[in-house]
């Protein structure tokens, strides 16, 4: 697998794997011959929404997906603040090819890549079976937007809750959303430490407002004092000076709803001059080169039983990179691996894999036991971890 360096997307390649895509019904009014609206008149359509379903053509022969590769198109960014994240991705997608080529998918067995920037080359041009996507919330909702127009299975690790609140049943996303992070946070702070002085610090993009409102919104509901916000703009700014200002509030606790490029300059600053206040990460946050001796940092996790498999992947990973795994890099093995299982029962047809993926139960993968509601959400068991060296330990 190869990757252009100024590129921000990258599509693996990979033989024989397929996916389908979903309908939006809308319920009519009915008026009698007067014009008069009949109260008790039945709707004329319903989609309940423990029903996400898609009813429509693709699942034939004549839609498979032709050619001796299944290929997967990885939105990922490789050059910008983000590349570290991206190019991890990148690691743990090649990773899981590598590790599942000794089952070889039916059809074929070639596995190569190419760097691409746009999702619109991967459904029309290079005919990807499937997208997936990292954590970045703008482009999760472009693919969403794309997959249910054109009928194309997207797996995202976008924690982004409204991106699965629409009822289309082409998106599936792994890992906790901002809601459930925001409320295992405030439990922790709240309740269990009895805290009540937290700064929020947040990104000054749609992710950061997006996760810094359902933290405020876990902690109004556990009647929390007002918390504190801290909102950085990426632009021309001093982590010195922004540690600063936080340490003068004298905060108990740090939340923080940004990417990795500014928790990664920000945390270690806060780290020494605030070592009793723990410090709590979103997904987006934790992403990255972290390194192993961080204390007193928390992430949002899904259960991690020590395995075999979870063991391999960590060591594989280390070698290849020489750094620990980021949650979203475990999700993105995981994704891959998950859709070489789902191919392997629809074969390289998008509307067959999707109904596949729909259909997935208790899938064991290394960033913990995966399986999707109605509506694509993760359902995995998810608790308060150490980070980075005790990912996946319940405190």
């Amino acid at each position: 697998m190869k990757a252009g360096a100024g590129n921000s997307a990258v599509q693996s390649h990979i033989s024989n794997i397929k996916f389908l895509g979903g309908l939006l019904l809308a319920a009519l009014l009915a008026s009698s011959p007067r014009g008069f609206a009949q109260a008790s008149a039945a709707p004329y359509a319903v989609v309940p929404r423990d029903e996400v379903n898609y009813s429509g053509p693709g699942r034939d022969a004549d839609h498979d997906l032709q050619g001796p590769d299944i290929k997967i198109g990885l939105l990922a960014p490789l050059s910008g603040p983000q590349a570290d994240e991206g190019k991890a991705l990148l690691e743990s997608a090649q990773l899981a090819i590598e590790d599942d080529a000794a089952t070889p998918l039916p059809g074929g067995s070639g596995l190569w890549g190419r760097a691409s920037s746009q999702i619109v080359q991967f459904v029309y041009e290079d005919r990807a079976v499937a997208i997936v996507t990292s954590a970045e919330g703008g482009s999760a909702h472009l693919a969403e937007q794309v997959g249910n127009k054109v009928g194309i299975p997207i797996l995202t690790l976008s924690t982004d809750p409204t991106t699965t609140q629409i009822n289309l049943p082409w998106i599936f996303r792994l890992g906790p959303t901002d809601t459930q992070q925001a409320r295992v946070f405030a439990r922790d702070i709240y309740l269990a430490r009895k805290l009540k002085q937290v700064v929020l610090i947040t990104d000054n993009d749609h992710d950061g407002r997006v996760g810094g409102e359902e933290f405020r919104r876990a902690a109004r509901a556990s009647n929390a004092p007002l918390v504190r916000p801290m909102t950085i703009d990426t632009a021309g700014w001093s982590p010195d000076s922004v540690a600063g200002q936080i340490k003068a509030q004298e905060p108990e606790a740090l939340v923080f709803w940004t990417g990795y490029e500014i928790a990664a300059r920000l945390a270690p600053l806060l780290r020494q001059a605030l070592p009793a206040a723990p410090i709590y990460l979103c997904r987006e946050a934790a992403q990255g080169g972290w390194g192993m001796n961080q204390e007193n940092i928390w992430i949002v996790s899904p259960q991690v039983a020590a395995s075999p498999m979870r063991e391999s992947f960590e060591r594989h990973y280390r070698a290849r990179t020489e750094a620990f795994p980021s949650p979203a890099a475990a999700q993105t093995y995981d994704a891959i691996r998950l859709l070489n299982a789902a191919l392997r029962r629809s074969g390289p047809n998008r509307a067959r894999l999707r109904d596949a993926l729909a259909g997935l139960s208790s899938f064991a993968g290394v960033s913990g036991v995966i399986a999707f509601d109605h509506a694509g959400n993760d359902l995995s068991d998810i608790t308060l971890v150490a980070f980075p060296s005790g990912e996946g330990i319940p405190q």
